[in-house]
């Protein structure tokens, strides 16, 4: 059997899928943060944040980035440093939750999978076979 099919269905399903549910604008309440959002801005900008908080007038997001510092002795370190984004309510389209779905994660990984198996199991029944001459050994080649 072969094991690559494994390996594949594995990083199917650490990839994972994700779906995202919208939250109403009346639901924005002053004052309660939101953990990995998505919202989208009348200027046609798209935000991805870790979170959010909601003022009366204004959705502040928070994001990480990596930043690439240096040292006096020349080294080099990589720092995740937490940034803001403040978007003013009335330019806000849409705020969407994202959740990680392991149902249909699962569904993928066994499909590609199953896949992987059939593909396999095909190549390994066409592939060829060797031609003998009638005793066992193989055409062209004389026994001793």
């Amino acid at each position: 059997m072969k094991y690559w099919i494994f390996g594949l269905a594995g990083a199917a399903l650490l990839v994972g899928c994700s779906s995202y549910h919208a939250i109403p604008r009346s639901d924005l309440q002053p004052d309660r943060e939101y953990t990995d959002v998505r919202v989208a801005t009348l200027d046609g900008f798209e935000y991805r944040f870790a979170r959010i908080a909601v003022s009366p007038d204004t959705l502040e997001g928070f994001y990480t980035v990596t930043e690439e510092r240096t040292g006096s002795a020349q080294e080099v370190w990589y720092e995740d440093v937490l940034r803001r984004q403040r978007i003013p309510l009335v330019r806000v389209v849409r705020v969407e939750l994202v959740r990680k779905d392991p149902v249909k994660t699962g569904f993928y990984g066994a499909s590609i999978a199953a896949a992987g198996y059939f593909l396999a199991n095909l190549a390994q029944d066409n592939k060829p076979k060797p031609r003998t001459n009638g005793n066992g050994g193989k055409q062209g080649i004389t026994p001793p």
